[in-house]
């Protein structure tokens, strides 16, 4: 009873992100949206890949599986998100890495919200505006191109998992591999349904990773100071944040 006290009074750990770590994010970032913009202004490349991939291998079955991902792939990965959190209430072995999913849901708002005001400000046309009668679209999104959303917000959520999840073996390792898989199906989607260049969907990897710094300061912030006492009922709180966010993207 008194390690159950001890426990439950001792303070939760900070998120840690090295130097190096946030060096590696920028590079990247850089790298991706030098690619991006390079894509954009040499329109045919852009235009090329877009239309290999529409056009080229477009079957039943190929339609139905990245039409899943594109709808279906981030509800998907907060399913096992969700799953975590619930099982976390019970396991000791997993308490100790819940942390995570709340830097994973300000990945989600920090990228998500910026991305979107990203949109705006290029106010880039989609592929929809410019190849109208040129390739099949099996999506009508109504706001601009550049960077994509799905890219953003997809990413957002697996990258946290992927750098900074304390959860360790092979059992964990193959989750990642899932979420990244999903993650990726969802970016490639995109380009699949008519939706977006490759140029939108490198640029929203790009976001997310470069948002990540102050999604861990904001989570740092609010992990600051909290026993695991508290994060008990601030993961009962998280679970009902996750369900609530799978039903508003399946319904977006």
């Amino acid at each position: 009873m008194n390690t159950t006290n001890n426990f439950n009074s001792e303070l939760v750990n900070p998120i840690y992100t090295s130097r190096n770590q946030w060096i590696c994010f920028m590079l990247v970032f850089i790298i991706l949206w030098s690619i991006s913009f390079l894509l954009w202004f040499q329109v045919e490349i852009d235009k090329t890949i877009l239309f290999s991939l529409n056009n080229s291998h477009f079957n039943h079955t190929l339609l139905i599986l990245n039409t899943f991902f594109s709808h279906y792939g981030m509800p998907t990965i907060l399913a096992i998100y969700l799953c975590y959190l619930i099982f976390s209430l019970k396991s000791n072995e997993m308490k100790k890495g819940r942390p995570i999913f709340l830097l994973i849901i300000f990945s989600f708002a920090v990228a998500g919200i910026t991305g979107d005001i990203l949109k705006e400000i290029f106010d880039r046309a989609r592929p929809i505006v410019k190849y109208s009668n040129e390739i099949r679209f099996l999506t009508n999104p109504k706001t601009p191109s550049f960077p994509s959303g799905h890219a953003v917000k997809s990413v957002a959520f697996v990258i946290p998992f992927l750098f900074y999840a304390e959860y360790k073996g092979g059992f964990h390792f193959w989750i990642k591999g899932i979420l990244t898989f999903i993650a990726l199906m969802v970016c490639f989607a995109r380009i699949f349904l008519g939706a977006h260049y490759l140029s939108d969907v490198l640029a929203g990897i790009g976001w997310a990773l470069i948002c990540l710094p102050l999604s861990v300061l904001l989570s740092n912030k609010v992990l600051k100071r909290m026993s695991y006492k508290k994060l008990n009922i601030a993961t009962k709180v998280w679970i009902i944040i996750y369900l609530a966010l799978i039903i508003y993207l399946i319904l977006m």
